[in-house]
C-alpha cells in the first residue's frame, strides 16, 4: 500500500491525517508495537528492570523526532529544487529522573532537547537559513516539542 500525502499551503480545507499504532505488553517493562504492518520494541535497560530488547520509549521520541527533521529537510529542499548531498543528525534529551520517580512538582518529560543537523548541499547561506526556518516551521515533532514549552536547541550547518 503506498500512501501519497498532497498539500497545498493556499487551502483553506483541513486535510486531516490520522496514524495509529497498537500495543502488546510483554512483562519486564517491554511492549511489542504494531503499525501499519511494521513492528518494534519498546524496552527499558536491565538496569531499571526491564529486559534491554529495544530502545526506551524517549529513544524512540528522540529517534522519531531526528526521523521527522530528515524527512521535512526532504521535501522543503524538494520543493525549492535543492539537491541535497548528505544529512546528518543527532539529538539528545534531558530529564530529571525524579519526575518519572514520582516526585511531585517535577516534571517526567523532557526539560531540553539539543542537537545538530549537518545538512550538505550546494546552496548560499540566505537560501540554507531559509531552509532551515521553513524546516523549523513544519517539521509537526519540532512544533510538538515547541508546544510543549521545550523548544529544541538546533545547531544547523551547511557543508560542515
Amino acid at each position: 500500500m503506498t500512501t501519497t500525502i498532497e498539500t497545498s499551503p493556499a487551502t483553506s480545507t483541513p486535510q486531516l491525517f490520522q496514524v495509529a499504532a497498537s500495543g502488546d505488553w510483554q512483562g519486564r517493562l517491554r511492549t511489542d508495537i504494531e503499525t501499519r504492518g511494521f513492528t518494534f520494541t519498546v524496552a527499558e535497560p536491565e538496569g531499571l528492570g526491564g529486559d534491554d530488547t529495544g530502545p526506551n520509549p524517549l529513544e524512540y521520541v528522540l529517534g522519531g523526532f531526528q526521523g521527522c527533521i530528515a524527512v521535512v529537510v526532504e521535501v522543503v529542499a524538494r520543493e525549492r529544487g535543492i539537491t541535497l548531498t548528505d544529512l546528518r543528525t543527532h539529538v539528545s534529551g534531558t530529564i530529571d529522573l525524579r519526575g518519572f520517580g514520582g516526585v511531585h512538582g517535577v516534571s517526567p518529560s523532557f526539560l531540553a532537547v539539543e542537537g545538530s543537523v549537518r545538512l550538505f548541499a550546494d546552496i548560499d547561506e540566505p537560501t540554507f537559513d531559509a531552509l532551515v526556518a521553513e524546516v523549523e516551521r513544519r517539521c509537526p515533532l519540532y512544533n510538538l516539542f515547541r508546544d510543549a514549552g521545550v523548544t529544541p536547541d538546533i545547531r544547523w550547518s551547511l557543508n560542515v
